[in-house]
């Protein structure tokens, strides 16, 4: 998942990212390191927090 490739190059910490998600940072950072599952409606919310397309999130590689 490039979430961390893509919240990087936007300038934004775990925390500003889980803030505009309205969850806890915690949530975030355990996201990154492949240790939570996360559901299609969640990913969906982070594409739209991160203002980037949901298949930005699932590719290999960045492009």
């Amino acid at each position: 998942m490039m979430l961390r490739e893509i919240r990087r190059a936007k300038g934004w910490s775990q925390t500003e990212l889980a803030y505009r998600l309205d969850c806890d940072q915690s949530i975030i950072s355990r996201i990154e390191r492949g240790e939570r599952s996360v559901t299609l409606e969640r990913l969906r919310s982070i594409a739209a927090a991160l203002e980037v397309p949901l298949s930005a999130l699932i590719a290999d590689e960045v492009a």
